[in-house]
């Protein structure tokens, strides 16, 4: 293993004893910590460096503090502290504790098993997965431990009494990477399938699936500012931005804006002003409302039996997209024979304002006319018997 000093881009200190490949390493979290340096280093008061091997070895490397460290200009050697034989098969990752109390590790023997950093004693093993486990991490907020495994499932344990108090499925394939969103609510897992989920604890519910990558994701970490990075074997490294806060943001503005539109009809209404109230209710997209309004126009034109003039001058106005909503919602009404009037005649509107040969070039008019017809067939059936 070794340290790197980034700004000089040299390697400070080196770590040798593992008789296999090292595969996961990680270090002490307790900033603190790395201002300890000399005897009370070496002695386990300090910061720490862990590795996990395919020796099936974990092992605790003392650092000599920031500052030697920093001046050094020659590579330093360090020397473990504890090391001891933690699983019966491959190590595949090594997790410290926010406190450093503890270190995780889990291995291809489907467990993880939880140790005193100070001595590497047993604390605990959680056991419950299927398959190996490729992730552990801590909860920042929570004496919690979230994993992921290769049995395609999120495991969320209680570090108190060793427990799994949570399960998360979902992906198709083995869960890689696991990581705890800063409110410590929320849970990330990537896997094999190329995707990221976004979990919400309480509910274990799946609240957003991202198909991010094209091949299996090994890398998925977030910065403190809370963008989220993930690495995967297609050869992809993408950056996400977190955008809740926006869609919130937008979500509440569009449900104030319709709560306004909603009052405006009301009193668009209440005043009799139906050709607004008509607009009005098709852009909040409203049926109950728009064949409300359009009864009462026409109810308002039958001594003049100018109805029909009206929704033609409406008819000529509409855009595409406008002219297709009102005859599904012709479509939907026509089904029944108390509403197939108000249909018929807004057809008749459109029909008869639009050529049929442009209507037919619409896309999605024709299938939506072919829809009424045999409805409104049956409704003249209906008729003719009754004469």
């Amino acid at each position: 293993m070794r340290i790197w000093n980034i700004p000089a881009r040299t390697c400070a200190a080196l770590a040798t004893g593992h008789t296999e490949a090292v595969g996961s390493v990680a270090l002490s979290n307790k900033i603190g910590c790395y201002n300890v340096g000399g005897k009370s280093a070496e002695n386990g008061a300090g910061a720490f460096a862990v590795t996990a091997s395919k020796d099936r070895t974990l092992k605790v490397w003392p650092l000599p503090g920031s500052a030697v460290l920093d001046r050094s200009d020659e590579e330093i050697t360090l020397q473990a502290r504890l090391s001891i034989r933690a699983h019966e098969k491959d190590i595949n990752i090594v997790s410290v504790a926010p406190n450093d109390s503890l270190i995780a590790t889990g291995s291809q023997d489907k467990t993880v098993k939880l140790w005193r950093s100070s001595d590497l004693a047993l604390h605990g093993t959680l056991k419950g997965h299927k398959r190996g486990v490729w992730d552990c991490q801590f909860s920042q907020h929570d004496r919690v431990l979230a994993t992921g495994s290769g049995d395609r499932t999120v495991k969320l344990w209680s570090i108190a009494d060793c427990s799994c108090v949570r399960t998360f499925q979902g992906h198709m394939s083995s869960v890689l990477r696991v990581r705890f969103l800063e409110t410590g609510l929320q849970l990330l897992s990537s896997g094999s399938d190329g995707l990221i989920k976004l979990w919400t604890i309480r509910t274990n519910e799946c609240e957003s699936t991202i198909d991010a990558h094209d091949d299996k994701i090994w890398a998925l970490d977030l910065s403190r500012a809370g963008t989220l990075f993930s690495g995967g074997a297609d050869s992809k490294i993408a950056v996400w931005r977190d955008t809740t806060k926006e869609k919130d943001d937008e979500k509440r503005e569009a449900e104030e804006k319709n709560i306004l539109m909603e009052q405006t009809l009301s009193n668009h209404l209440r005043h009799k002003r139906y050709e607004q109230a008509l607009e009005l209710a098709l852009e909040l997209d409203k049926p109950h409302q728009v064949l409300k309004v359009l009864t009462d126009i026409l109810e308002k034109d039958a001594a003049s039996n100018r109805g029909i003039e009206t929704l033609q001058k409406h008819a000529a106005n509409w855009q595409l997209d406008r002219l297709i909503q009102i005859l599904k919602y012709c479509r939907e009404w026509n089904t029944r024979a108390r509403n197939s009037h108000i249909a018929m005649l807004v057809v008749k509107a459109v029909v008869t304002t639009i050529p049929a040969a442009k209507l037919a070039t619409y896309q999605g008019v024709p299938e939506i006319l072919a829809g009424i017809a045999p409805y409104a067939e049956r409704h003249f059936d209906r008729l003719d018997g009754m004469v």
